[in-house]
């Protein structure tokens, strides 16, 4: 085999790879396709009841934690600003991202909210991540991390979620215990 022959074997062996992670990726993006319903582009209305600033961790599958949802970018981390709006039934949480599209979880579909201590993305040693457990059109359940740049903005973040779910949040490790 020539050298020629060589390279041309492996730039076939490299584009079939690549087309394989291309055709991955799709299928991925294709069966989280519900979890769109999260992303909107819609104006604040209301007025805000909790304001917090922070870094959006990523939104998986409550299934598989580590398992990023790529529909609208939703597995991406950036800086962003959590708003929970008590009065606003279609814009319950609204996560507002740098550079990516804004995250609304609305009142009908919050399933719980919890701390805990990281998810796929980000991991910090206490129980400082607010984690948003929703659901969309096909039941499928999604979770979104959220954490605050203040540790007192977990407690103000988990009062006012607590005032729509009517349970108390329970971190990871009480719920273990």
């Amino acid at each position: 085999m020539t050298r020629l022959q060589a390279v041309g074997v492996m730039l076939i062996a490299l584009g079939l790879v690549y087309a394989v992670l291309y055709a991955a990726w799709l299928r991925k993006q294709r069966r989280h396709g519900s979890a769109a319903i999260a992303t909107a582009d819609q104006a604040a209305s209301g007025s805000a009841d909790v304001v917090a600033e922070g870094t959006y961790i990523s939104t998986t599958t409550a299934q598989s934690r580590l398992e990023r949802v790529t529909v609208e970018g939703l597995g991406n981390r950036a800086r962003a600003t959590l708003t929970v709006r008590r009065g606003d039934a279609d814009q319950l949480v609204r996560i507002e991202r740098q550079g990516e599209s804004t995250v609304v979880i609305p009142a009908a579909r919050l399933v719980a909210a919890r701390r805990d201590r990281g998810m796929a993305g980000k991991w910090v040693g206490a129980n400082r991540v607010v984690v948003l457990q929703w659901k969309a059109e096909d039941g499928a359940v999604y979770e979104t991390g959220f954490l605050p740049r203040h540790r007192a903005d977990v407690d103000r973040i988990e009062s006012a979620l607590w005032w729509h779910t009517g349970e108390p949040t329970a971190t990871q490790g009480e719920a273990s215990s």
